[in-house]
């Protein structure tokens, strides 16, 4: 139970990155590329499902013990959306692995990605944490999650070929600024630990 204590940014950071390359490439391979083999999906599929149980784990756990005076302040920002990103996850590695139409899947990433333009500005307003990389990272996230409903609805293939296009480019960008500031994190974070540990 020591875990619950300690930091694990980071390491979120990390499967955060993880999980929004995938959903960028997965838009790239079948909406971009028009690509549908069962067994990429199968893939997809389950290395979603492994992230969103992780992400969906965190999430509840940090959004209960936030006002823990052993959290870090910034606990709400970071616990909250982890449980929308873990059950959408989830949700999206379903019905790619029982080979159901994504069109369902949109209207919660239409709201989740409200969700998430919402802690981008209040984020950013606040000052909390590192605002500028938090602004740009929670607005990729909701701007790609608010396109993917049309495009896993949308019948005109041209349309659908540009919002693909928009999603992975806001999704890889989520991406790499999470890896970003994780690997950032790493450095920060031991040192404090070892201070305490000193």
């Amino acid at each position: 139970m020591a875990w619950l204590f300690t930091d694990p940014l980071a390491a979120n950071l990390f499967v955060v990155g993880i999980m929004f390359a995938s959903f960028g490439s997965y838009a790239i391979y079948r909406f971009l590329l028009n690509r549908n083999k069962p067994e990429i999906n199968a893939g997809f599929a389950y290395l979603l499902i492994a992230t969103g149980i992780y992400a969906l784990s965190y999430g509840v756990l940090y959004s209960v013990i936030v006002p823990s005076p052993f959290t870090v302040a910034d606990g709400e920002l970071f616990g909250d959306p982890m449980v929308i990103l873990g059950v959408a996850s989830i949700l999206i590695g379903v019905l790619l692995n029982k080979k159901v139409s994504l069109a369902f899947a949109g209207i919660f990433t239409f709201f989740g990605g409200i969700l998430g333009v919402i802690y981008a500005i209040q984020g950013y307003i606040l000052g909390m944490s590192s605002p500028l990389y938090i602004l740009l990272l929670y607005l990729g996230a909701g701007i790609g999650g608010i396109l993917t409903a049309p495009l896993v609805v949308l019948p005109n293939k041209r349309a659908v070929q540009v919002l693909a296009v928009l999603v992975a480019i806001a999704f890889l960008g989520v991406a790499i600024l999470a890896l970003i500031i994780g690997s950032t994190a790493i450095g920060g974070h031991l040192v404090d630990f070892a201070k305490v540990r000193a």
